[in-house]
Parts: structure tokens; C-alpha cells; sequence
């Protein structure tokens, strides 16, 4: 969706979840924040099973219900790594062809290939796909100098030149772009809190 707004983006994070919740047992949440540097033009929250191979469809639903909330266009759909509520995996590429956006990757920390694999190869009988897309994805990415600091993106279906200038106009004192923070931020905060209650409720 071509944004009205230069450089609207929107931004999706995960948030906490208890330990217990891997393995299928429990939901972390996912935010989407349609926003530019500070300002905040929609929230969307959803509800991630924990390690299940569904976030996909659920990026697609936030993008989905972004629009319908928002009279906001925006550039791109911007997430923090190809992982999200424990081993849950998308794949970047399938994803910008589905709903036809650029996607931008970005990884704010660095990956340990190796102990992934073996975290994977443990637990899940698709460790294999569920890797390849994230081998290819922090290898397909490059650590780029912004205005704020070293960043390390992958962009899909768009220019590595336009991506950049989105992510520069979107920081303010901080290498990530400021609508990924804010959705870091309240995925957090709503993640604890539900863990609180829930803990709250079973004493």
C-alpha cells in the first residue's frame, strides 16, 4: 500500500511469554504499530501460539485489519527477525508476495546460527524449513551504517537504497526505527501482564 505519508511504516514485534508456553502450550503477543518516528497512528494486537507455524497468516491479519482501522497508507511492513513467540517462522519472501508490500527485516541482535539449528533439530519435525528460512534470511541480510548506528536489515521488494531512507526517517535517538520500539514496548508490557494475572489467578 503506497502511503499518503512518506515514510509510514508498520512496524510488528512479539512481547514476552512465560517458559511454560513453548511447545504449543500457551500465546505471546504480537503488535502492529502504523506509525512515523514517534508518532502512532494505529495499534493492532493479536494473540501468537506459542512455536506454532502460524504467524504468517497472523501478519497477514495485522496487515489486513491495519488497513481497515487507518485511513493511514504506509511504505512497508517492518519486524524484528523472521522469529517470532519462540520458534514461530515466516518467511519474508512468501510474505511481501502475498500481500504485496515491501518487507523489511530487521535483526537487532545478532543470530547464533549453530545453536539455533540444534534448538530446532530437537523440538520440531519441520526444524528443517523452519531453518532454511532463517539461515537465508540472516544471510541474505547486511549490517548497513544509518545516521543512528549500525543496523543489520534485509528488504524485500524494495531497493536497499529506499529501504535505508525509511529506516533512517524513522529513528530518532536510536539505530531501530522508533514504530518497531514502540511495538517492542507494549508487546512487552502486555506480555508481563498477562503473565502476571495468569500467575495471579492460579494462587
Amino acid at each position: 500500500m503506497s502511503s499518503s505519508r512518506g515514510g509510514v511504516i508498520l512496524a510488528v514485534d512479539d512481547g514476552y511469554f512465560k517458559p511454560e508456553y513453548k511447545s504449543l502450550k500457551g500465546y505471546a503477543p504480537v503488535v502492529g504499530v502504523i506509525g512515523y518516528k514517534s508518532r502512532i497512528y494505529g495499534i493492532v494486537v493479536k494473540m501468537l501460539l506459542v512455536d506454532s507455524p502460524y504467524i504468517e497468516d497472523l501478519l497477514i491479519d495485522i496487515y489486513s485489519e491495519t488497513i481497515r482501522l487507518t485511513d493511514k497508507g504506509f511504505e512497508a511492513v517492518v519486524c524484528d527477525n523472521v522469529i517470532y513467540g519462540g520458534f514461530s517462522v515466516y518467511d519474508p519472501w512468501r510474505l511481501n508476495k502475498r500481500i504485496g508490500v515491501p518487507i523489511i527485516v530487521v535483526f537487532s541482535h545478532s543470530l547464533d546460527l549453530a545453536r539455533i539449528k540444534a534448538a530446532l533439530e530437537g523440538h520440531f519435525e519441520d526444524y528443517i524449513n523452519r531453518y532454511n528460512i532463517i539461515e537465508r534470511s540472516y544471510k541474505s541480510s547486511r549490517v548497513i551504517a544509518t545516521p543512528r548506528g549500525y543496523i543489520r536489515m534485509l528488504c524485500v521488494g524494495l531497493k536497499l537504497d529506499m529501504c535505508l531512507k525509511l529506516i533512517a526517517d524513522n529513528q530518532t535517538y536510536h539505530p531501530l526505527p522508533q514504530p518497531l520500539r514502540h511495538a517492542d514496548v507494549i508487546a512487552s508490557a502486555i506480555g508481563r501482564t498477562l503473565a502476571m494475572r495468569s500467575s495471579s489467578a492460579k494462587m
